[in-house]
């Protein structure tokens, strides 16, 4: 009769505690406690009371009561571990967890709660890795455990297994819009644009916001020639976020003028200038814009050129774009000269052709033809017209 009391007492104790009285509750526990100190769920309900009330320490001597008369019953030793947690005894909480992971292999949330103690520990990270590698292979649905892998590989330059994380993380959470952008960042780094693309897109339907982000997704646009679409992200740039990145006026300026807006890109690249006065990008883009608006503004567009070879005598675009200017002027010769030192400091398709092209006026017939067919056979498209019209027998 009296184990049917003692059970009794502890019912109405849960009840207690399900009621949030857990000042009653505690009481009943203990008379159960005094009647019988192996009744190890009093010990471990009480302790939860006592957790309710802010009682931690107290809480922790239960769980050990409780431990004690139980060796193996796994809930005391995750909670007494959560404590120890809170408490900044990562030692203790480790030991606990290990503990768990003896009783219970397969129980997802101690390798999960472990990794994290690891993680605080700079030596340890590879093993929280291990616990989190284990809980994936449980069929873990926690997103926070695919992220954190996620994030490792990414900071490791695994960007094909971040990659596969970030997809599992946001399979588990798909509302999270940083895990559409970091994925993006993967995505671009492996040149694949359009996924990069989509994720960068749908990352701001999702409602995240960051600077980065419309940079990456402007710098896409941009390259693929989407020049309005990049045009409305650097705004958002240049105007939400305040941004005083050269590379963001640089890349407008670059849209405005495959525009044919003249004006705004030379207002762009003036912005630039005045941020990094020493850079040699913003003077010859802005060159080139000058000479497009004729005469009265060449002595402008030749003053840029020279500026940003001053500033990057190393600077192979620099050349190429006086070289065609002066090409254009007619002054050939001038304009060989450019090409040949920027062919020097690098050899690109775009400065074959225009050698080629100056050669040609130059009436050097058969060195024009070897440079044209070299800028062709480079993949540029100009060269290749060009050589069927001025050279049909070098085909």
């Amino acid at each position: 009769a009296s184990c049917q009391t003692i059970n009794d007492t502890f019912e109405e104790g849960l009840k207690l505690k399900e009621s949030k009285k857990f000042n009653e509750a505690i009481t009943k526990f203990s008379e159960v406690i005094k009647k019988d100190k192996y009744y190890h769920e009093a010990w471990y309900h009480r302790a939860i009371c006592h957790i309710e009330l802010k009682k931690y320490d107290v809480a922790i001597e239960d769980l050990s009561q409780c431990i004690n008369v139980k060796k193996d019953f796994y809930e005391a030793f995750v909670m007494r571990a959560q404590i120890y947690t809170q408490q900044n005894k990562t030692q203790e909480a480790l030991n606990d967890y290990n503990q768990v992971i003896r009783l219970k292999p397969n129980f997802i949330d101690a390798y999960e709660k472990r990794a994290a103690l690891y993680f605080t520990m700079p030596e340890k990270n590879a093993n929280a890795i291990n616990d989190l590698l284990k809980a994936v292979e449980l069929k873990t649905t926690n997103p926070n455990t695919y992220t954190n892998l996620a994030n490792y590989y990414f900071q490791k330059n695994k960007y094909n297994e971040a990659i596969t994380y970030y997809s599992k993380a946001i399979e588990y959470n798909n509302q999270n819009g940083e895990l559409y952008y970091k994925r993006g960042l993967c995505f671009t780094i492996n040149n694949d644009f359009n996924a990069a693309l989509k994720d960068y897109s749908t990352a701001i339907e999702k409602k995240y916001n960051n600077e980065d982000l419309y940079y990456q997704r402007a710098k896409i646009y941009f390259q693929k020639n989407i020049f309005d679409n990049a045009i409305i992200d650097l705004t958002t740039l240049i105007n939400q976020y305040h941004s005083k990145n050269y590379e963001v006026f640089v890349m407008r300026g670059q849209c405005y003028a495959q525009l044919n807006q003249t004006q705004n890109a030379i207002k762009d690249f003036n912005k630039a200038i005045t941020i990094a006065a020493d850079k040699a990008q913003a003077y010859y883009l802005r060159g080139i814009e000058y000479a497009k608006l004729g005469k009265t503004k060449e002595p402008l567009a030749l003053k840029d050129f020279n500026k940003s070879i001053e500033l990057e005598p190393n600077n192979n675009e620099a050349y190429i774009h006086r070289a065609i200017y002066y090409y254009n002027k007619q002054k050939f010769s001038e304009s060989l000269e450019d090409i040949n030192k920027a062919i020097k400091i690098k050899s690109t398709p775009e400065a074959h052709y225009y050698k080629g092209a100056a050669l040609y006026e130059l009436k050097k017939y058969n060195e024009a033809c070897i440079e044209l067919k070299k800028s062709s056979q480079l993949g540029y498209e100009a060269a290749t017209k060009k050589l069927k019209e001025l050279c049909p027998t070098t085909q």
